[in-house]
């Protein structure tokens, strides 16, 4: 019998008030897969991404990670369980939202593995320049405050933040819609190498082209539902 999906949907649907945002959505998500999900503005990819990352509950429907489900009903509420911290981490369309305005960077970008092991300030540090390295930021102080970056360099130290604790898999709403052309040259490959290393990937981007580029298979999604997936 095969592994299980790192992360899996079955037939979520999630309303906000009185309107549908995702409809009895089914995707599953293997190690090591990148898969796309394209779509407009309102189609429900950002709310797909929450429910895969546990962020919060389906309405209806069941959320798995690594085979369990995330969340359990007790005394009539659902209750988040994953499987461990930092199992599945996001990196959110807009960067400043995950990072604290009050640390430094090294701090932010390590604190997912602080929350899984006990780590040295020293260990964090040294954590902190290589995951830098990594996303292009090799001369950025670790000692910089968010506000003192820009918005792509506050996208990339999330996305080396979302790497830092080696998850099982990463979830990224429009990971590269505030960078350069030459800085997403250099982030795509960095995410193939991730999946190279078993970890898996669903990116949310309006940009088709680099979906299908990256990608090993996009869903075009439009009006909560997921439609027929396109093979890369």
């Amino acid at each position: 019998m095969g592994e299980p999906p790192v992360i899996e949907v079955v037939g979520v649907s999630r309303r906000y008030a009185a309107t549908p945002a995702l409809l009895e959505t089914d995707l599953a998500v293997g190690p090591g897969e990148i898969v796309g999900i394209s779509g407009p503005s309102g189609s429900g990819k950002s709310t797909l991404l929450r429910l895969l990352a546990a962020i919060e509950p389906p309405d209806t429907g069941e959320v798995l990670l690594g085979g369990a489900p995330a969340w359990i009903r007790r005394y009539g509420r659902r209750r988040r369980r994953p499987p461990r911290p930092g199992y599945v981490m996001p990196v959110f369309q807009n960067p400043f939202s995950s990072l604290d305005v009050r640390w430094p960077i090294w701090r932010s970008l390590t604190e997912p593995v602080a929350v899984t092991r006990r780590v040295s300030r020293a260990e964090r540090r040294t954590l902190a320049g290589e995951r830098l390295e990594a996303v292009g930021l090799g001369g950025l102080p670790l000692d910089a405050m968010p506000s003192e970056l820009s918005i792509g360099q506050c996208q990339r130290v999330a996305i080396a933040r979302a790497l830092a604790a080696a998850p099982a898999a990463v979830v990224a709403d429009e990971p590269t819609s505030a960078l350069d052309v030459t800085t997403v040259a250099g982030i795509l490959p960095l995410f193939q190498r991730v999946a190279a290393d078993g970890t898996a990937l669903v990116l949310v981007s309006h940009d088709e082209n680099m979906l299908r580029a990256l990608c090993d298979r996009v869903h075009p999604m439009a009006a909560g539902r997921l439609g027929e997936m396109l093979v890369c």
